[in-house]
């Protein structure tokens, strides 16, 4: 995907609200088939994830070589 196709679609997604909402452990194999569906349907959707989700990641104490 080019920059300006990245773009566009950006721009497009901002106009447009959540339909699903991910938490802390909520992406379970129902969550997975309906956003599959929805991609189906829609093409483009908006997720939001919610920052408890990813509250309890931690950064990894050794650099990546």
């Amino acid at each position: 995907m080019t920059t300006k196709q990245r773009a566009y679609l950006k721009s497009l997604a901002m106009t447009m609200d959540p339909i699903f909402q991910i938490g802390k452990s909520s992406m379970t194999p129902s969550l997975t088939q309906a956003i599959s569906e929805a991609l189906d349907a829609r093409e483009l959707i908006k997720i939001s994830v919610l920052p408890v989700s990813y509250t309890h990641l931690t950064l990894p104490t050794t650099p990546y070589v």
